[in-house]
């Protein structure tokens, strides 16, 4: 890449002199050529010392940071160390693709920012309402009880049902996983492998079913059993082995 020559163009920072090195240079914010930035940030910061320019703490921490970028590419990693594909440029890069939404945006709203100033308003016009008149005749004891009585009535009508007009009706069965698992165990320790569906076998209602599956998916969480296919790819009846001979622990498993 052809060597820059810089006058000192108006920049208000660090970062938007950053991003006036990568926009001269024609490279992404995204694959940042650290080493030929560097070299450049650090001639305008000469440059900047030798006019008697005040440089700021700001450009002296962007100077060090993209030197430890530098040195952190530059620097064999130790083999003993996990690569996690963690590239040093990142966080600035982040900083420079949030700093560059920012400044695109100011011009937007520095057109909009007078837009108020020629605008006027109307101040609400007070309007005075003669005192409420209040009627405290009908106001007794007796019309208070009716109000009360009629109130309570209609409540009455809008609220649902008690639980118990439902006994007889609606039956709700609880079946425990850690029955479903020490029933799908015992079969398992006759059988070290059987079919998937005959795990399902003796179970009479959609809650036991229900029960079954919850109790297979936590069998295989502990690694008791495992879940294999035929070869010719058929998934429709997959077998169900048994991993090892130890005891099961129940008590893990909700009642």
């Amino acid at each position: 890449m052809e060597q820059l020559n810089f006058k000192l163009d108006s920049f208000e920072g660090p970062l938007d002199l950053l991003l006036m090195l990568i926009r001269k240079n024609k490279v992404s914010i995204y694959d940042i050529p650290i080493s030929i930035i560097l070299d450049q940030y650090l001639s305008v910061m000469a440059e900047m010392k030798e006019m008697d320019l005040e440089i700021s703490s700001e450009f002296l921490v962007l100077a060090a940071t993209l030197l430890q970028i530098k040195s952190k590419m530059l620097l064999p990693k130790p083999e003993d160390q996990d690569d996690d594909g963690v590239d040093p440029r990142e966080e600035l890069v982040k900083r420079l693709a949030e700093y560059k939404k920012i400044k695109e945006a100011v011009p937007f709203f520095k057109e909009r920012q007078n837009i108020g100033t020629v605008m006027y308003f109307k101040v609400p016009d007070a309007i005075e309402r003669p005192p409420a008149e209040l009627n405290t005749a009908p106001l007794t004891p007796e019309n208070l009880i009716l109000a009360y009585k009629r109130a309570y009535q209609r409540l009455e009508r809008k609220m649902p049902p008690p639980k118990h007009s439902f006994e007889g009706i609606v039956g709700h069965e609880k079946v425990s996983i850690r029955s479903r698992v020490s029933n799908i165990w015992s079969k398992l320790k006759i059988k070290s492998k059987m079919l998937f569906k005959d795990l399902f076998k003796g179970t009479k209602t959609r809650a036991e079913a229900v029960a079954s599956f919850l109790a297979v998916l936590e069998l295989i969480k502990i690694k008791k059993i495992r879940i294999e296919y035929e070869d010719n790819g058929n998934i429709s009846n997959p077998k169900v082995y048994r991993n090892d001979d130890n005891d099961l622990d129940l008590d893990v498993f909700e009642e």
